[in-house]
Order: C-alpha cells, then structure tokens, then sequence
C-alpha cells in the first residue's frame, strides 16, 4: 500500500516537472533577452518598447534565406523582418527612408547589424528595401520608431510576455 503510494506521488511530481520545463512557444529562445558580445562589443537588449533613432539601414536576403533568426524562426527574404542590436524581439518598428520618405512596418525578429555599426542601425529583409527604394543601392539613411503596441501583440503571438512601453513603467 505505501509502495502503490509512494509510486502515485513519484508519478505526479515527474509528470508536474515535465510540465513546467515544456515550453508553449517551442520557437522561443530566450537567450535573445541576454546581453551578448560580437566582435568586442557588448551588446544590452532593451526591455521596454521605447526606441526612436535615425541612421543608416542596409538590407539582407539570399544568405540569410531559410536560416533561423535570433527568435528561432526562419528568415525569409521576402518577408517584412528586420535585424536590430538591441530592440526587444520581436517587435514592430516602422522604418522610414529620409532619402525618398517610403515607409514600412516591420516585425524585428533577428539580431544585427555588426558590419559598419558606426552608422547601420537596422538590417532589413530584402523585401522591405524594395518597398524603401533602396534595394539596388544597398543603404539609405532611415528613421526607425518601435511601435509599443503592435510590438505587445508581436510578443503575445510568440507566446511572450510583452514588456512595458517605456523605462519609466519598469519603476
């Protein structure tokens, strides 16, 4: 009787540690939250959706094709995704060419640029520098603003907890 028992609770706690190590998100990778380094830089991702710069944007696409993002998924050339050093992923930023004034929603779902980190603050697909005007050129000056709430929603379909709009909210 106390061998059946203890077989019951042994079950019921092997079955509740199962359960709380599966994830509900099996693309989620968590590392992207953590600070990083590449080539002797570190990098900090934000936790909040606060972000308005301008800059320089290139655009990647036949390389990257088919390979997995920084949040797991596959990047896909044709798709309207964006790389970002430090932005919460994923989230929605919309990226304004100064240069011809287009503009385009974008879901930032991979970590970069690192080459000319000087100037480049956002890669995008090669998708969204055709829609920008600057695909056969290579880069263009742009605006990027995040988009608190698109970006809530963003997180939410990754199976995230979103993150507060500003750093005031984290207080």
């Amino acid at each position: 009787m106390r061998r059946n028992k203890f077989y019951q609770i042994f079950f019921i706690l092997s079955l509740l540690f199962l359960i709380s190590c599966s994830r509900t998100d099996k693309y989620w990778h968590a590392g992207s939250e953590r600070p990083y380094e590449i080539n002797g830089t570190e990098y900090y991702p934000q936790i909040h959706y606060t972000y308005a710069a301008a800059g320089e944007s290139s655009w990647y696409g036949y390389d990257c094709h088919g390979r997995p993002t920084a949040t797991g998924r596959k990047f896909y050339k044709d798709r309207l995704t964006a790389a970002h050093r430090t932005l919460p992923l994923p989230c929605i930023v919309t990226v304004q060419n100064l240069e011809n004034g287009r503009k385009v929603k974008l879901l930032v779902n991979d970590r970069g640029p690192f080459a000319h980190t000087d100037r480049r603050i956002i890669d995008v697909s090669q998708r969204a520098a055709e829609i920008l005007g600057f695909r056969a050129k290579g880069y263009a000056k742009v605006k990027v603003i995040c988009l608190p709430k698109e970006s809530r929603l963003a997180a939410l379909s990754y199976g995230r907890k979103p993150y507060p709009d500003s750093p005031k909210s984290l207080r």
